[in-house]
């Protein structure tokens, strides 16, 4: 896959009342030789490389340290999909991720700590936390903005260091007990 060009970058994290994370991140692709489009008319090597690009993934993820809470948790790839945005050329590798915390009253936290780098495309990633929810603090690379008060975007563009550390500080609407 030497020909293909990646484009940008988008991850969606959605956390739950329960701290848990659900993570989708986008590929966006050039495929100039059209390899993806061949891949996936063949069922066998579209599995092949379907289990490929989630062994990879998971590499990667295995390779950060990521903390809920004070805890190390272990984000898991839990499937891999790729499409086209209109033409063969135009690939789009999507990854689902899940890792769960524990939440707790008051301000939890998220923290990543992970290699530094440059950014070989632009990257934008959006936390949701849940309706009630308040985010109090952030520290990411790139442009970070709390577009409301449950609403992350932070966003990079190609050619901008990635410090390797993120954390982020929220509180969670009170959950109620029976």
């Amino acid at each position: 896959m030497s020909k293909v060009e990646p484009v940008s970058a988008m991850g969606f994290f959605v956390v739950t009342n329960n701290l848990e994370v659900y993570q989708t991140v986008v590929f966006e692709y050039f495929d100039g030789e059209r390899e993806y489009a061949r891949i996936v008319e063949d069922e066998e090597e579209l599995e092949r490389e379907l289990g490929r690009l989630a062994a990879a993934m998971q590499g990667y993820l295995d390779l950060e340290e990521v903390v809920l809470n004070g805890k190390r948790v272990k984000p898991e790839v839990k499937a891999v999909d790729i499409g086209f945005k209109g033409a063969p050329e135009e690939v789009f590798i999507t990854y689902f991720i899940f890792f769960k915390g524990v939440p707790k009253d008051g301000v939890n936290y998220y923290e990543n700590l992970y290699e530094n780098e440059v950014a070989e495309y632009p990257i934008t990633a959006y936390w949701y936390f849940p309706p009630g929810s308040k985010i109090t603090n952030a520290q990411m690379s790139g442009e970070v903005t709390i577009v409301a008060p449950n609403i992350l975007v932070a966003h990079l563009d190609e050619g901008e260091r990635i410090y390797g550390y993120e954390r982020i500080e929220f509180i969670l609407p009170r959950r109620r007990t029976s």
